[in-house]
């Protein structure tokens, strides 16, 4: 037995051993994918069927990654591990388009926005386009029906036009792409979609990439859209060497484009596959796997699995209907301060999970009172603060100088004096001679609609970032940014803004963070000059990652988060919180026919635990000043007895309940039909 199968199970080895070929692993939940994906790269390359610069292997977030990066270092070397391409999505598309962006019109310097920026570029085009109404609408959900046609690979000349909004949101979707290659911007949606248009246009280019990636491995492949699944399948072609790591139990994430299709149909799009199932769960006890699995099994589109869990039998399901909300929380709360006291659980071994963000006032409120250390997963990210969104501005913009948002934040933060009809005619300007704002200001002495001291104004503006860019362009960038705010005054407006110290001075160490971030960056690229393009592109990388991923390591206390941010992490005591029917299944989730994701979504939060769960409920509940009565769950009925620590509900509970057999019965009827081959 080789390194590469010692300690695995029976279906481990068989997903490490296989060689050519596509290969479909459905992962259980804690069944130890990581670990087979990552040795059977290592063993790839150990045995000679490849070299390391032949290895692609994908995953969502820069946290996992990383881990995949380490652990295929740690069985190989770190030399060895570096010429693989191990990253994700996102990255796989900066890297194609660094090296390919001018077949699209992208220059090597371009830069990623992020959500802000999109939503101020959407406003602006709506705020312009001149549509009876468009004013009014709301730019956020134009950008996310935007991304869903990004993600569903469609561009703006693809995208039907049937009726009056779908022409609107074309209207804005073809405004919205035209403006971001003016800037040479893109957004992370972009990332993925520009590579497989630049695949489709230029099929030389595809092959180079086909040819230099002989085996292809996608982590948590339930997750993968449209577009994603189109790129894997143009790459493994034509040797079709894909491995795909997953579990459709949970496929959570189709409201931001993910097609559990994809994962189902693998089979049917890879010919002769071999599917491999990870049976085998080392996170959960018996009685918490089994009761989940009880309840996702209700689900009709899934592969079908037995997972048996290594753990032991352990406690059973424990459940708890308050009197009310508070009660709920006040239990919660008693229950965590008793486990921290009389038990091996401390704080930090329990996480509460809810629905929503909204829902995490009262418990918040309860820990504190019980002074018991908390943390809310999804507090206000680094990057979100205002300060560090200026400084990023200047950033974006001395890296980019067509990124006209940056410039325009930059000229009013602080103010450079160039007022705002000034701005207008210089735009006027770049839209008649079709050049950027930034080569309008360089020539205003040109431009006759615009006043001497004006003129003096972006002449000092434009001296001024010249001097810069030289510094910048050597390679000399914390030292420099530091200079430039300096400079800028823009200490001075911080000052400003927040003279009591408490306000001040976490702004002011946030910038400094940002120049730390600035140091290491190029210390550790003084190989080679480092550049502020490459620092923002790990920046923008970085920020994509919900910061789920470091909470737990993060945190001395108990976790509150969502249960969608609870996917891929673990804790011994877990407890899903607020199980009301009116809050899950979610009603819009009832309303689009999606009750089998929000069947997956709770058996995710399930199997986060690793030794003790609970699932808790209000009797009652406050609704517009009133008290009603609260119905559980329905999917808290498809825990089989046998796992409980009681039942569920009382009689008036199970009166309230009659009508969910009718009601799942005319849910599932309304899903599109899969063929019993696609199931298999």
């Amino acid at each position: 037995m080789s390194k590469y199968t010692s300690g695995l199970n029976e279906s481990q080895r068989d997903a490490v051993l296989y060689n050519e070929g596509p290969l479909l692993v459905i992962a259980g939940a804690g069944s130890g994918k990581t670990r087979v994906l990552t040795m059977r790269i290592a063993r790839l390359v150990a045995e000679k069927r490849c070299n390391p610069e032949q290895i692609l292997a994908v995953t969502f977030t820069n946290k996992a990654a990383k881990e995949m990066k380490e652990r295929v270092a740690s069985l190989t070397s770190k030399p060895v591990a570096d010429k693989m391409t191990l990253c994700t999505f996102h990255s796989l598309g900066v890297r194609i388009l660094r090296e390919e962006g001018e077949i699209v019109g992208l220059n090597k310097n371009f830069t990623i926005i992020d959500e802000h920026e999109r939503t101020s570029t959407l406003k602006s085009i709506m705020r312009a386009a001149g549509v009876r109404g468009l004013k009014n609408e709301d730019p956020n959900e134009f950008g996310t029906r935007i991304s869903l046609a990004k993600n569903a690979s469609l561009i703006p000349s693809e995208y039907k036009k049937e009726n009056p909004e779908d022409r609107k949101l074309f209207r804005v979707y073809n405004s919205y792409n035209q403006i971001l290659l003016k800037r040479q911007t893109v957004d992370f949606d972009d990332l993925l979609l520009l590579p497989l248009q630049i695949f489709r246009k230029k099929p030389e280019i595809l092959k180079k990439y086909q040819q230099r990636f002989k085996f292809i491995s996608i982590d948590e492949f339930q997750d993968t859209n449209a577009v994603q699944m189109k790129l894997a399948t143009l790459l493994a072609f034509p040797s079709n060497n894909i491995m795909v790591v997953g579990d459709d139990d949970q496929g959570i994430y189709s409201w931001r484009g993910a097609e559990i299709q994809n994962i189902i149909s693998f089979s049917s799009t890879f010919k002769g596959a071999k599917t491999v199932v990870l049976d085998k769960n080392y996170r959960s006890t018996s009685q918490i796997l089994g009761g989940a699995h009880a309840v996702v099994c209700n689900n009709r589109i899934r592969k079908f699995k037995e997972i048996t869990a290594v753990a032991g039998e352990g406690d059973p399901i424990f459940h708890y209907k308050a009197d009310d909300e508070e009660d709920e929380a006040i239990w919660i709360a008693e229950k965590i301060k008793e486990h921290d006291k009389h038990t091996s659980f401390s704080y930090k071994d329990h996480a509460i999970l809810l629905r929503t963000n909204a829902m995490t006032r009262r418990f918040e409120e309860e820990l504190r009172r019980h002074r018991i250390p908390y943390k809310v997963s999804g507090a206000m990210s680094f990057y979100d603060r205002k300060e560090i969104k200026d400084i990023l501005a200047y950033l974006r913009f001395f890296s980019n100088t067509d990124d006209e948002l940056s410039l325009l934040r930059v000229l009013k933060v602080p103010s450079k004096g160039i007022v705002k009809s000034t701005i207008e005619k210089l735009d006027e300007m770049a839209a008649f001679r079709r050049m950027s704002l930034w080569d309008a200001m360089q020539r205003a002495n040109e431009n006759d609609k615009i006043t001497p001291e004006q003129k003096r104004k972006i002449e000092t503006f434009v001296e001024l970032c010249n001097r810069y860019t030289t510094l910048f362009n050597q390679g000399i960038l914390a030292t420099s940014f530091r200079a430039l705010l300096e400079e800028c005054n823009y200490f001075e407006l911080l000052k400003k803004a927040y003279s009591e110290p408490d306000e001040l001075e976490p702004r002011l160490a946030n910038i400094e963070e940002m120049f730390h971030g600035l140091e290491i960056y190029e210390k550790k690229h003084k190989r080679k000059t480092p550049t502020l393009s490459g620092y923002l592109q790990e920046i923008a990388l970085l920020t994509q990652d919900e910061q789920q991923e470091n909470e737990k390591d993060k945190n001395k206390g108990v976790i509150l988060m969502t249960l969608h941010k609870s996917k891929g992490l673990e804790w011994p005591v877990v407890i899903l919180a607020g199980l009301d029917r009116e809050v899950m299944p979610s009603p819009r989730a009832v309303s689009e026919g999606k009750v089998e994701e929000e069947r997956r979504l709770f058996y995710v939060g399930m199997t986060r635990a690793q030794k003790r769960l609970y699932l808790t409920y209000p009797g009652t509940k406050m609704f517009r000043g009133k008290m009603k009565q609260v119905t559980p769950c329905p999917f808290l009925r498809e825990i089989p007895q046998e796992f409980l620590d009681g039942i569920i509900g009382e009689k008036q509970d199970e009166e309230k309940l009659e009508y969910l057999d009718s009601f799942f019965k005319e849910m599932q009827s309304k899903l599109s039909q899969t063929t019993s081959e696609e199931l298999d």
